[in-house]
């Protein structure tokens, strides 16, 4: 949990809150969702894409409105639940309910918060979506975009991110290049960026960076100098990220980026 998490990233108003990017989504959702539980909250945690086989216990449900006194009744006995449509038989891992499913889910009041992991990043910690990606329900009220820190000034390859050529596509960079202030803000501002696909206001837009334990002082430096770009490109900041935020999930810590 992050003890020290400022009001912005656990808004009371923000029930349906997904997770998009890389380099941390699952443990910041978990993260989340104990900060709700121990607040008094019920949760359910799920996603549109999929999750690791190794999710304790989850919750099968097949989407429909009459199977929902299912739900309500596992949550008045674990105000937790990890919420999902099936299992693959090949790989194990855990299939996301649909976007709709999501929305049906925020509509029937069932739980206090609803946390989604709506892009895939397989492990790495940058990434652009692709032309299917993320898939974000409609009812969602906050969007947090995740970058890794330990791509930072790393090359714009594969070995940490994720479709290099999708980010250096958009970002006009080269496949050699190093993940600097340009490409971060690129990756913050551009429409195909780290919140495409994002609900219009009143959705809010949170960007954090995790595994900041593994930076030293040139990644914060790095991440300010973005800040400004995005902000002298789009000084409303409308559409973007209003609050950047890095840290570490691991360690329980953050704080704003200026």
């Amino acid at each position: 949990m992050i003890l020290n998490a400022p009001d912005e990233l656990y808004l009371p108003d923000a029930t349906v809150v997904a997770l998009v990017g890389a380099g941390g989504k699952t443990s910041l959702m978990q993260s989340m969702a104990a900060h709700a539980v121990a607040s008094g909250q019920t949760v359910i945690r799920t996603t549109t894409t999929k999750l690791a086989g190794d999710t304790d216990n989850p919750f099968f449900w097949d989407g429909r409105k009459t199977s929902l006194p299912l739900i309500q009744t596992r949550l008045s006995h674990d105000r937790s639940l990890t919420l999902v449509r099936d299992r693959d038989s090949t790989t194990g891992k855990l299939l996301g309910l649909a976007p709709e499913a999501v929305d049906l889910l925020a509509a029937s009041s069932l739980a206090d918060r609803i946390f989604v992991e709506a892009d895939g990043a397989r492990g790495k910690s940058i990434k652009a979506p692709a032309d299917h990606e993320p898939v974000i329900p409609r009812s969602t009220n906050m969007v947090i975009g995740i970058i890794g820190a330990n791509a930072l000034d790393a090359s714009l390859d594969e070995t940490l991110v994720f479709r290099p050529e999708l980010l250096a596509a958009i970002c006009r960079a080269r496949s050699a290049e190093p993940v600097d202030a340009r490409i971060l803000a690129c990756l913050a501002a551009h429409p195909q960026g780290l919140f495409k696909s994002v609900p219009p206001p009143p959705c809010r837009r949170i960007l954090f960076v995790n595994k900041m334990d593994m930076a030293g002082e040139a990644a914060w430096e790095m991440l300010a100098q973005a800040r400004r770009l995005v902000r002298a490109e789009h000084p409303d900041e409308s559409g973007f990220a209003m609050q950047w935020f890095a840290g570490s999930v691991n360690e329980g810590w953050l704080r704003s980026v200026d």
